[in-house]
C-alpha cells in the first residue's frame, strides 16, 4: 500500500468537500481492512493506472449521495436521477483528479479511469484481496467513505 499516496487521496478528498459543501468536514479515523468495505446504495470507482495500480470507490447512502449532489447543483433532487449520479462521478474525479496533479507533480506518474457510478441495494465490491484504507468523511450531508487500494507495480 502506497501510504503516501493514501494520505494526499484523502487531503484531497476532504478539502475539495470543504470547499463544495462547507465547513464541518470530518475524518475521524483512518483504518486499514483486508479488502474494500463499500457497500452503500451508492458507489463510484475511479481507477488508477500509471507507476502504481489500484482504484478508489466512493461510499455512500441514496440520501447523502442525493443530497451532496442537490447542494452541488444548488436545488434539491427528487431522488437518485441522472443528474444526481453524474454530480456524484464529477465529485469523485474531482478529488481524485486533484490528488493525481498533487503526486505527478512530484514525479509519480498516475492517471485515472473516468469514474463508474453504480446504484442500488446491498452493493457490494469484488476486488483482489488487496489491503484498502478506508477513509470517512463525514459531511453535514452525510457520510462518505472513500476506500483506497494502491499498490506499487514492483
Amino acid at each position: 500500500m502506497r501510504l503516501d499516496f493514501v494520505r494526499v487521496f484523502v487531503d484531497s478528498t476532504s478539502l475539495l468537500f470543504e470547499e463544495l459543501v462547507g465547513p464541518g468536514i470530518q475524518v475521524p479515523s483512518v483504518s486499514m481492512k483486508a479488502n474494500p468495505v463499500a457497500g452503500r446504495q451508492v458507489m463510484s470507482i475511479i481507477g488508477i493506472a500509471g507507476d502504481a495500480h489500484g482504484r478508489v470507490i466512493f461510499d455512500m447512502d441514496t440520501i447523502t449521495a442525493v443530497n451532496l449532489a442537490g447542494h452541488m447543483m444548488g436545488e434539491p433532487s427528487p431522488g437518485l436521477t441522472p443528474l444526481v449520479r453524474s454530480s456524484i462521478a464529477e465529485l469523485s474525479s474531482m478529488a481524485i483528479g486533484r490528488a493525481i496533479s498533487i503526486i505527478n507533480d512530484n514525479g509519480i506518474r498516475l492517471r485515472m479511469s473516468p469514474p463508474t457510478v453504480i446504484t442500488g441495494a446491498n452493493l457490494v465490491s469484488y476486488d483482489q484481496c488487496f489491503e484498502t484504507l478506508v477513509a470517512p468523511i463525514k459531511t453535514a450531508y452525510g457520510e462518505v467513505g472513500v476506500n483506497i487500494t494502491l499498490q506499487d507495480l514492483d
